[in-house]
């Protein structure tokens, strides 16, 4: 899913702008029709960094490609997910349930280079953006990219996965109850100590829909993003405790040297329980 991100530190990037003066217009670096709207890759004067704008609204981005750096994460939401890498066991085979910018993606790849990744995405100029802007350094027989509307694909999956990242959603209440297929087929395709991840956005999605996610999993934690998402990491098995979370996070923090510190992020996990699940239900509209 794509969240936008102001970027009025882009318009702002004028050589002795006064308030009389036009703003400067972005030099457009790709352009091209796709099935949800004109999407177009943009820079700025003195700027590195390239923003990812739909439909000429150039006042707002859905994703930042910063090439010089591959694990630079522009959404808030996005940094939280890697939470999961405290959950699962393993990290050898990866689904991505949506593409967006490639923000994920790219932060992955370039500390698990060695992992296989699945990416299923229903925009093909978003996967041509990705595929020409970002610099993914992995052996591209790992990297397997499948156009496709993701609540379909999900009928017919066939591989089991480590962790599987859905992300996908057009603020659409009525396609909501699709996700409840994803859901149960997430949990069985799901290899033993795997984990599923739910970027959530609490106005859009109805209560009748995390009473699933809740019921489907042992374990479920959530965290909070600055842009209002609600990102739930769920798993089955043994529960592990915020301090037992933040110990692995610490070990794996001091081997990869994450560019956004697990420990960091794991301080602000909370635990769904049983005692406090109605309370997080009632987070979510009753639609």
């Amino acid at each position: 899913m794509w969240k936008k991100v102001s970027v009025f530190f882009c318009l702002l990037l004028i050589a002795n702008i006064s308030g009389d003066q036009e703003i400067t217009a972005p030099t457009i670096l790709y352009s091209k029709k796709s099935p949800f709207g004109l999407i177009e890759v943009v820079s700025y004067p003195g700027v590195s960094d390239l923003n990812i704008c739909e439909n000429k609204d150039y006042s707002q981005t859905h994703s930042i490609i910063r090439q010089d750096d591959p694990t630079y994460m522009g959404a808030s939401y996005v940094q939280l997910s890697t939470a999961s890498f405290c959950v699962v066991e393993k990290l050898n085979n990866v689904l991505l349930l949506g593409l967006g910018g490639g923000e994920f993606l790219s932060y992955f790849v370039k500390y698990f280079p060695d992992a296989n990744v699945d990416i299923v995405e229903i925009n093909p100029v978003m996967i041509d953006i990705v595929k020409n802007f970002r610099k993914i350094k992995t052996d591209e027989k790992k990297v397997n990219f499948i156009c496709a509307d993701a609540f379909k694909y999900v009928d017919n999956m066939q591989e089991f996965y480590d962790l599987i990242f859905c992300d996908i959603y057009f603020f659409t209440p009525s396609i909501a109850s699709m996700y409840l297929n994803v859901f149960e087929k997430a949990k069985s395709k799901l290899k033993e100590g795997g984990a599923f991840i739910f970027n959530a956005v609490p106005p859009e999605i109805p209560r009748v829909l995390m009473q699933n996610l809740f019921d489907k999993f042992d374990n479920v934690v959530a965290l909070y993003s600055e842009s209002g998402n609600i990102v739930f990491v769920c798993y089955q098995g043994i529960v592990k405790t915020k301090e037992a979370l933040q110990n692995i996070a610490a070990q794996l923090q001091a081997r990869y040297s994450f560019r956004y510190s697990l420990s960091t992020i794991t301080n602000s996990i909370e635990l769904i329980t049983p005692e406090n699940k109605n309370e997080w239900l009632e987070k979510f509209p009753a639609l």
